[in-house]
């Protein structure tokens, strides 16, 4: 093993290990609080997830609310994104996916701050029942009452390494945690059975669901319908700044869209005025009549555009029918629990 990867591993997993035995404070929240996070760095789908699960949630009857760090802000401190009528902040205050999340999900709360449990207080205030944690596996500052681990059906361990050597943000012991584990992105790909076996070896009691994320058409600026076909029949560029462009890639496939030519930036690339006139260009050179983008880049990038902008949209499904009875019982233990207490 890299040294760096082998110290890296130690630091982590002794910071787990203070959290499990108590020296350090795992904070509760006063709602039922699901934490949907991974074990890689990018990739296996967790703000598409969590958009599924919150509006599935407030179908229910809960008044959820997201609470995100907001990678890629510019902002310090708890910030409220939605009070569930839209973004209340750019992505340069609000960071890319909570703005673009806050575009797609009427009557959800979405709040950031480096400390869930500071953004949970903002969240309360405006009546949230029940939090969501966005990438929350390692926040392991605040208790939670489901906790998701979302593997990547395709490269459930990020190649099995740590930093700096690869993608892997923790040991894969680290798999004990989860209450329940979900491999996502099936649809491209189901999971080798070494990738299922160590799952049932590190923590064999864990309930495992497979999810399958896939292209849900196209939006315009305004979030309206785009009919796939008439873009189809014209050419266009695209442009993505996420973990895995593979995937972004693979949508386009999925649509029947072939870009003349396609930027890849890194995760939460913040575009410049450059950048724009790079693609503009290359609109202008192939003939592009459309840029077709992810929905967490097309939140920094509507109203820059001189050229028409369309997201691809994101659906998932879980495929097993016990998985959401599953998460109610979870979330509603404690409030059995809590109906008894004096």
């Amino acid at each position: 093993m890299n040294p760096l990867s082998y110290l890296y591993g130690r630091a982590v997993a002794a910071r787990a290990a203070l959290y499990s035995s108590g020296r350090l404070r795992s904070q509760t929240l006063p709602v039922p609080v699901v934490s949907v996070g991974n074990l890689t760095f990018g990739g296996t789908g967790k703000t598409p997830f969590v958009e599924f699960l919150a509006r599935r949630l407030k179908f229910d009857g809960w008044r959820p609310a997201i609470l995100s760090r907001g990678y890629g802000r510019r902002s310090r401190g708890p910030v409220v994104v939605s009070r569930g009528d839209g973004p209340l902040v750019s992505p340069e205050r609000g960071g890319d996916e909570p703005v673009a999340l806050a575009r797609r999900l009427p009557g959800v709360v979405i709040v950031v701050g480096e400390r869930r449990a500071e953004a949970a207080r903002r969240a309360a205030e405006l009546n949230a029942d029940l939090f969501l944690l966005d990438d929350g596996f390692q926040h392991l500052a605040v208790r939670r009452d489901a906790n998701l681990l979302l593997l990547d059906a395709r490269d459930p361990f990020g190649g099995g390494r740590l930093p700096p050597a690869g993608r892997l943000r923790e040991p894969l012991s680290a798999i004990e945690r989860a209450d329940a584990v979900v491999f996502t992105r099936i649809d491209h790909g189901h999971p080798t059975e070494e990738a299922q076996r160590t799952v049932e070896t590190v923590h064999p009691e864990a309930p495992v669901f497979h999810a399958t994320i896939r292209s849900d058409g196209l939006r315009d600026e305004a979030g309206s319908p785009v009919d796939v076909r008439e873009v189809a029949r014209r050419r266009c560029v695209a442009a993505c700044g996420v973990a895995r462009p593979a995937g972004f890639a693979a949508s386009l496939s999925e649509l029947d869209l072939a870009a003349e030519e396609t930027f890849v930036f890194r995760d939460h690339h913040s575009y410049s005025d450059r950048d724009l006139k790079r693609i503009r260009r290359a609109a202008d050179r192939t003939g592009a009549a459309f840029l077709v983008t992810t929905e967490k880049d097309a939140a920094k990038l509507a109203g820059r555009m001189t050229l028409p902008l369309v997201t691809v949209r994101l659906a998932v499904e879980v495929l097993e029918p016990d998985f959401f009875p599953w998460l109610a019982e979870r979330i509603g233990a404690r409030e059995r629990l809590e109906s008894r207490l004096p």
